[in-house]
This record gives C-alpha cells, structure tokens and sequence, in this order.
C-alpha cells in the first residue's frame, strides 16, 4: 500500500536560488531509491511549494523519519525548513 505525503510552504523572496540549490539534493537522494519525488510551485503564487513523496509501503514512509534514513541529505533539509514558512503537511493511504 503506497503512503502519500505532501509539504507545502513559502520561501521568502530573494531565497529561491538558495533553496533551489538545497531542494535539487532531496530530488537527486531519491532518484536513488524506491519512493517517488515530485516538487510544484503553486500556480499563482510566488514562491509557494509542494513536495510530493510516494512511499512504496507504509513501512517506508515510517523509515523516512529515521535520522540514518535521510543522513544524507540532513543538512539539505534543515536549510530548507530553515527558510520555509507556512508549513502544512498531510498524509493518505492508498485505498485498495
């Protein structure tokens, strides 16, 4: 059963290209593995992203909030909730 997650949130002006840098290291950690990674900025509004993550199982996505999981992109995902602000997350399972 895939797990959705999704992270939305807004960078401030003048930060995109810094969070564009730190963002392209989550894009290419799991391009290397089993879960999906989408990114999407809200039509109309500047600077407000959504990450999009489909997790293969529900054991998976409870994997991803192992800190050895993710150690490589640490430092990537702190600078990113460092800039982020309105932050809203959401999960769903796949109804089979």
């Amino acid at each position: 059963m895939n797990v959705l997650f999704r992270v939305s949130y807004s960078i401030p002006d003048g930060k995109r290209p810094e969070y564009l840098a730190a963002i392209a290291a989550v894009r290419a950690f799991y391009a290397a593995s089993e879960t999906v990674f989408s990114l999407y900025e809200t039509k109309g509004k500047h600077n407000h992203f959504e990450e999009v993550y489909v997790y293969p199982s529900v054991e998976a996505y409870e994997a991803s909030d192992d800190p050895e999981t993710t150690a490589a992109i640490a430092s990537a995902i702190e600078k990113i909730y460092a800039l982020a602000a309105n932050v809203t997350y959401a999960v769903a399972t796949e109804v089979v």
